[in-house]
């Protein structure tokens, strides 16, 4: 697991926490949960870092990201 807030590259996958997918009602969708992104970087090399995402960031897996610091934590934006 990295721990670097400046990683960019293709989107593998993310990982949700356990027990996440039945506790849909009982969790606020508006506020970010925390994941694990599996991020690909230029180099091929895949890294794994903890980020705080909203429940639809699956729309980005396949997609250039960039990890950014943020007051909650490591988050997942679109690559420009």
């Amino acid at each position: 697991m990295t721990d670097s807030k400046d990683v960019e590259g293709r989107l593998v996958a993310l990982h949700w926490p356990e027990g996440m997918a039945g506790a849909t009602v009982e969790i606020d969708l508006s506020q970010p949960v925390a994941a694990t992104a599996e991020i690909e970087d230029e180099g091929g090399v895949t890294q794994r870092i903890k980020v705080c995402v909203n429940w639809d960031a699956d729309y980005l897996v396949g997609k250039r990201v960039r990890t950014q610091g943020a007051e909650t934590g490591t988050t997942l934006v679109p690559a420009e």
